[in-house]
């Protein structure tokens, strides 16, 4: 049985970014773009230990204010749940129907 998306896109949508920005064969700008991508690494590093340090003080509250017939628990497993199924099927489609940024940006939105 063969995957229904392939590869293909994200690899040809790198490619284009790189051979669009001419920065193959200058040194100055491979220089540039290790600074941009070292600086988006981080700002997106941060943003995620941010929301989830955000996410496991809600988690904690959850738990505790709903400790009755264990609702906050029951909800927080229908969340991990979620996320564990979510991280494993929705990254590719999502990449190759909006691009890399995009993609980001939407799983960022609560």
């Amino acid at each position: 049985m063969s995957s229904v998306l392939s590869d293909i896109p994200l690899k040809s949508q790198n490619e284009r970014t790189i051979a669009d920005n001419n920065i193959i064969n200058e040194p100055s700008a491979k220089n540039q773009l290790r600074f941009r991508t070292n600086k988006n690494l981080l700002v997106i590093s941060i943003a995620f230990l941010l929301q989830f340090t955000a996410f496991g003080g809600i988690d904690k509250l959850q738990s505790s204010l709903n400790a009755e017939a264990n609702v906050g628990v029951n909800s927080l497993s229908i969340i991990y749940a979620f996320l564990v199924f979510s991280s494993i099927f929705f990254p590719h489609p999502l990449i190759s129907i909006l691009g890399l940024k995009w993609t980001i940006v939407l799983c960022q939105i609560p």
